[in-house]
Formats: C-alpha cells, structure tokens, sequence
C-alpha cells in the first residue's frame, strides 16, 4: 500500500518526463513516505492510464496538471477515484476542486498527508516558496517504465522580471536559486542515477543571476563527461553578456535555448517590460545561433496595446531569422488575462472583460485568433518547427472561438 501515487497526465511534451511527480517522490520518501510514480506523459488517453493506475493500491491519488490544457482530463480523471489531490503549474488559483495545492509542492504535501491541510498553498492559501532546491528528484518508477532521452532538473524558482502577463510572482514572489557548482553536480548525479544525458531544466530562465550561470557554464565545460542541456533563457541588454559568456555557454553543453520574445514590436515589449531593444534582441539571438545552439522563439498574439503595425513587425521577426529555421522553433499563443497579473490590476484601462474573452478598440477574440492563424501560417510557410503540442493548440482555440466550451 502505497501512501500517495502521483501520476501526470497525457499529451505534454512527451520527449521529457513530468519533473513534479519525481520531485515530490525524492522529497517525500525521504521523509518516511511511500511513493509510486505512474508517468502518463506517454500513455495516450485517460482509459490507458487508469488500467496503469488501478495495479497499485494507494491512500491518496495525487494528480500533477502542468498546463492550463490539462484542466478537463484532470479533472475527469479525479471524478473516478476519492482521496484526490491535484497539483502543478496547470493549477490556477480559480481551481474547482478541492484539495490542490500551488507553488512548491514538496513541503505542503508532506504537511497534508501528515493531516495539515491548513498550510500555505493549500487549497487556495498563498504558497510559501522553498529556500532549499538542492533535492534531488527521484524518476526510478519513470526510468523503469519508459524510455527517455532527457530528464528534468530545477535550478531556481521565480524570475528576475515582473512582465505584465505573467502569474508567476503570485508563487514564487522572489528569485531563489541553486549555485552552479552544486547545480553541476546535481547534473552529474542524475546522470548516474538515470542513465541519460541529456538534462532539461525546468527554470523561468536559467541566467536570472549572471554569477550562477556564469559559474554553472564553467563547471560545466571544465568536466571530462559532458552533458547536453537546455533550458528558458532572457534576453538582457548586450552590456550584460560578453562575447565570451557566449563561448562559455556553447563549450558547458548547452544545446537550445527557449526566450520569451513575445512579440517583434517594442513597444509592446516595453509595455510588457521585457526590457530589451530589438538590437539586444537580435544580439542575443545571432550569438546563440552562430555558434549552433538551437532557440525556441515565444511568441504572444494581440497583447492589448498591440495595433496590426505591431503584429507585422512580429512576422517581420520570424521573416528575419527563416533561414535559421532548422534551428529555430515557434511556440505560439493568444493574449490571455491572466487572473491578478499586472496586466489586470495595473492597467486595467486598457481592456475590458477577462481571460481570452477581453477586447479593446485594437481588437477582440476574433481578432486576435485571425492574427493566431495568420502567423501560425506565416511560420510554417517559412519552414520554422513547432512543439508537439502546437497543433493540438491551434485546434482547440479554433473551437473555441466558434463557441465550444473548451478550457484554453
């Protein structure tokens, strides 16, 4: 009998592992608990996963949602079973359910299977961020069952920006992070432990402190055993980063980088505050590739102050770098107002309504989706790659703008 099974769920990025079930066993076990892991990454529907579910027998079913598209399978699958809990960055704070959990999850879960269900980020309290992220997490029910090519580590929580569409001060209200050498190490660990080497890290950005990256890259390219890596990524002012840092990056193993652009216009990025020019931009970018390390752009469609001259100078961007697209990946999205972001509560002027369902004179949901579609189209015309999941996006924001009741 197991205290808790934590499974994720199917139809993410099946070429890694759900990081949060692994964290959560390593914590746990380590605190006198007992764990199972189901991975349902790669299972292909909820049927499948429930026959993998029911071979165990378990006090508690913990279900991790990484994304907001997750919330109808979630929740369907939690209908079958009592003693639910659910988790993870697809748990917004409009949760329906009870028993969930945001922000770190280690500690609020041993409190809650210790009966304290009254500790922070615990249905609906504010969650307390964790000092210490130096655990390892433990993907041994994972490894066993599945065979993958990277693995996920943690490296810091928060960010060292406050854009205006983002939640994530809500969790993590300060950047905390892992010191490169003992972030190496932890590397190298899990590739003893996991027999794979290459490590996907599963930070806001993985150089919000100039003095970790810069001595994580160097611990890194000193080692005889290499390991690939990669990881979200900022684009600061040029001042910030040498051409050096560049080399540095290539030679510690790094082989793709994902940078939230959000859009080609900047002005609206400086309304986001993104805080970099186009010409920092474009540093960053031409650096990175020049020396073969793979980028994925993040793209936002119809941020409100965005005019149809701002969308264009989005394609012009994609247009710029097309002949790059064997290394360059598009993942694209429509302008969401996200509950207590500062989008809604600082600027509130500028819009009216909420979630997809908000519109101004520059545009509405029709708008914004027909501009969705049309860049959609213009990347994959010029040849760019997309995540796996992208389609399925495409589909989903195409039924719900002709009024299906589809949870975007």
């Amino acid at each position: 009998m197991y205290d808790i099974l934590i499974t994720s769920l199917p139809d993410m990025d099946k070429d890694k592992p759900a990081a949060g079930p692994a964290y959560l066993k390593g914590y746990l076990e380590q605190h006198g608990f007992k764990v199972k892991v189901v991975d349902g990454n790669l299972i292909g529907n909820i049927d499948k996963l429930m026959l993998n579910i029911d071979k165990y027998e378990f006090k508690w079913l913990g279900i991790s949602v990484f994304s907001y598209m997750q919330k109808e399978i979630a929740l369907e699958l939690g209908s079958y079973y009592e003693n639910v809990i659910y988790g993870g960055p697809g748990v917004t704070q409009e949760w329906t359910e009870k028993n969930y959990i945001r922000g770190d999850g280690e500690k609020a879960l041993l409190e809650f299977l210790n009966g304290n269900h009254f500790y922070p980020g615990i249905n609906g309290r504010p969650p307390v961020q964790l000092d210490d992220l130096s655990h390892m997490p433990d993907y041994s029910d994972t490894i066993n069952e599945h065979e993958y090519f990277q693995v996920v580590l943690r490296g810091s929580t928060g960010c060292v920006r406050n854009c205006t569409f983002c939640d994530i001060a809500n969790t993590w209200d300060k950047f905390k992070f892992v010191d490169g050498k003992t972030l190496a190490n932890n590397m190298h660990k899990l590739y003893e432990q996991t027999g794979v080497k290459i490590i996907s890290f599963s930070d806001s950005l993985v150089n919000g402190s100039m003095k970790q990256f810069r001595e994580l890259c160097s611990e890194l390219a000193s080692r005889e055993t290499k390991i690939e890596w990669n990881g979200q990524f900022i684009a600061k002012t040029k001042k910030s980063f040498s051409e050096a840092d560049f080399d540095n990056l290539a030679a510690s193993g790094c082989t793709g980088l994902t940078i939230g652009i959000e859009s080609g216009s900047e002005s609206v990025r400086h309304h986001m505050r993104k805080k970099f020019s186009n010409e920092d931009l474009y540093y960053f970018v031409d650096n990175i590739l020049s020396r073969g390390i793979s980028i994925k752009f993040l793209l936002i469609v119809g941020y409100p102050t965005e005019t149809e001259e701002d969308f264009e100078d989005t394609k012009k961007l994609l247009t710029k770098y097309a002949k790059f697209s064997d290394l360059v990946a598009v993942s694209l999205d429509i302008m969401r107002i996200e509950h207590d972001t500062p989008i809604e509560t600082d600027f509130e002027d500028l819009f009216t309504g909420t979630g997809h369902d908000w519109e101004n004179e520059l545009s509405d949901l029709q708008t914004r989706f027909k501009r969705f579609i049309d860049i959609f189209e213009h990347a994959e015309n010029l040849g760019y790659q997309f995540p796996y999941h992208a389609h399925n996006k495409k589909q989903r924001f195409m039924r719900y703008v002709q009024g299906e009741k589809v949870v975007l």
